[in-house]
């Protein structure tokens, strides 16, 4: 049980850090880079919920898992940093590359963002994991 709590937790964490983001920090470039490729209605980008919920449930349990599995259970920040960093190039660099690499519009500014933030969400999301463990684990 407490390790649905830690993936809970996580997830909702590493969620709210990948919206600010894509819809805060750089949410206008991603609006207009997505626009070409993106599945539209009336004009806006209509996002798959279910889809995109599973990706992030995946995303966060692919981070955790190398986290705890590396670190057997008991990571400390920096290195369940360092594990996640690797989790996120795992889950999101590659998959900016891929699109890179396959979608026709995909541009590669919105490539480059996407190979910087894995690192970057998988490190904060591997140290959350780390500070969550300590206290559920």
């Amino acid at each position: 049980m407490n390790m649905f709590v830690v993936y809970l937790l996580s997830f909702v964490g590493t969620s709210v850090i990948d919206a600010l983001w894509h819809l805060v920090i750089f949410g206008r470039w991603y609006g207009e880079w997505f626009t070409p490729v993106a599945r539209m209605v009336d004009g806006k980008i209509a996002l798959q919920l279910l889809p995109g919920i599973l990706s992030q449930l995946l995303v966060v349990a692919s981070i955790m898992f190398v986290v705890l599995y590396k670190t057997q259970g008991h990571p400390k920040p920096m290195e369940a940093a360092l594990m996640g960093s690797i989790g996120g190039i795992l889950a999101i660099s590659v998959y900016g590359l891929v699109n890179f690499s396959l979608i026709n519009n995909w541009g590669l500014e919105i490539t480059i963002l996407e190979v910087i933030w894995g690192p970057i969400l998988g490190a904060v999301s591997g140290a959350l994991i780390a500070t969550l463990s300590k206290k559920f684990l």
